[in-house]
């Protein structure tokens, strides 16, 4: 269960730093960020249903010796994800209040 955690943990961790980084110089929670470009969200897409199959397929448990997680588990994810959120957007704040991008 702990490799099946980890695993779903990375994929959110990269998901949410995806969406952060596409505006270094403003804040990412916004809508138009999500949606602007289609071909990120497909691709988004396809790694969410893959993450899936990896965490729930039995076929999978046996390939990678992994078990599904439970509904708690996910929150604990998902969660994780939006804790570095919103460490990333402090620290885009606290760079732009500083000023390190005004060269």
């Amino acid at each position: 269960m702990a490799r099946a955690l980890v695993v779903n943990v990375i994929v959110v961790l990269e998901i949410f730093y995806l969406f952060n980084v596409r505006y270094l110089h403003t804040s990412s929670f916004n809508l138009l960020g999500v949606l602007r470009n289609p071909t990120v969200l497909i691709a988004i897409t396809v790694v969410f249903i893959s993450q899936l199959a990896f965490t729930y397929l039995p076929i999978m448990h046996s390939l990678f010796d992994t078990r599904p997680l439970d509904f708690m588990d996910g929150l604990l994810v998902i969660s994780m994800g939006i804790a570095m959120m919103c460490v990333l957007e402090t620290e885009k704040y606290l760079v732009r209040r500083g000023g390190w991008f005004d060269h």
